[in-house]
């Protein structure tokens, strides 16, 4: 998902993923649950108070699945996505739920065949560099791409380009630095 915190998912949370993942498309629900999960990511991300419950072991797992499902409730979610939120913390695992909203991203991109890349700058991207270097990738890759975008001023210029694992560098930072190598070597 993009977001301005990324969120790793590990075992357990590609775990609770997959089957609400599976659970979701038996019910021909899958869009609506991500749309839910896309909703809930964002608004734990924008909530000191919402995180604190998820992380902190100071709140019982019986408070947690309430106040989540209170939180689900007012936020509009499906019922079976309240479900599955309220079974992660019965579980002992609402600190992985941003994990887990991390992994079904994944898994629907892939099921929709979107391929995801990340585009870093020294400075933002204009909207027309955007979406020029979208349309350049979706040419490549052919099919849709979506784009994340991050800035990172010690690139100095340039861009570096992630696509799965392959990374492409033509930062200025890079091209400086194989510079300096092959001055060494020299």
């Amino acid at each position: 998902m993009a977001g301005s915190k990324t969120t790793h998912a590990n075992e357990a949370a590609r775990r609770y993923a997959s089957a609400l993942f599976e659970l979701a498309q038996d019910k021909g629900d899958l869009a609506n649950v991500h749309k839910d999960f896309k909703a809930f990511a964002e608004l734990a991300q924008g909530s000191e108070d919402l995180m604190l419950l998820l992380g902190s072991p100071a709140f019982s797992r019986e408070d947690k699945v309430k106040a989540l499902a209170g939180v689900s409730e007012k936020a509009g979610l499906s019922p079976l996505f309240g479900k599955f939120l309220g079974t992660m913390a019965q579980n002992g695992r609402s600190g992985d739920i941003l994990g887990a909203a991390v992994a079904f991203d994944e898994l629907y991109a892939k099921q929709r065949g979107v391929k995801r890349a990340v585009v870093r700058t020294a400075k933002e991207m204009s909207g027309a560099e955007r979406q020029r270097i979208e349309s350049i990738l979706a040419k490549a890759v052919g099919g849709e791409v979506e784009l994340t975008s991050e800035v990172d001023s010690s690139l100095i210029g340039g861009i570096q380009l992630r696509i799965g694992s392959q990374l492409i560098d033509a930062s200025l930072a890079a091209k400086l630095e194989r510079m300096n190598t092959a001055m060494k070597g020299a």
